[in-house]
């Protein structure tokens, strides 16, 4: 099995109202191309998982439940994601994971990893999906350091949106 592993905001969602962040559940749209290369993906055979540091959540502009909620949103969406794992707090040491059927749970961490630049999150996907192939999508420098870290491919996502975006599915 392929692993697909998306970050969330700048690669592939943005805001609807035009602030600089996500600030509440619904205030999201998908990025253009983004439905079609996430499409091409799932009918090649991809997992697509998506993992998105939200710092909001630790600096008070949103609770966590708005911000499983806002996970939530995004998977109805793009149903072709699989589930969304999310680091909350600046320290890392926390990481949660929102799934389809709404079995969200939480790890700990006391080393801290789970917040990007570190690979915590996607590590935890991997072990999971146990996957021969993965490919991590990103906009920021964190997104590829994590991926470089996790010792997996990485793909900037305005690369990957204009390869993928008009791919015939």
């Amino acid at each position: 099995m392929k692993l697909l592993i998306l970050d969330m905001d700048g690669t592939v969602r943005q805001p609807l109202s035009g602030n600089k962040f996500i600030q509440r559940p619904r205030d999201q749209q998908i990025i253009e191309g983004v439905e079609n290369a996430i499409a091409y993906f799932a009918a090649t055979g991809w997992k697509i998982v998506g993992v998105t540091n939200q710092a909001g959540v630790a600096s008070g502009k949103k609770s966590l439940q708005s911000c499983i909620k806002e996970q939530q949103y995004t998977l109805e969406l793009l149903p072709e994601i699989e589930e969304i794992y999310f680091c909350p707090d600046f320290d890392g040491r926390k990481c949660f994971c929102v799934t389809k059927n709404g079995h969200n749970y939480c790890k700990h961490s006391e080393s801290g990893n789970f917040r990007k630049p570190n690979p915590g999150m996607l590590n935890l996907v991997i072990q999971k999906y146990s996957p021969v192939s993965v490919l991590m999508v990103g906009d920021r420098s964190d997104d590829r350091e994590a991926a470089a870290k996790a010792g997996v491919k990485f793909q900037q996502a305005e690369s990957w949106r204009q390869t993928y975006g008009d791919a015939d599915v």
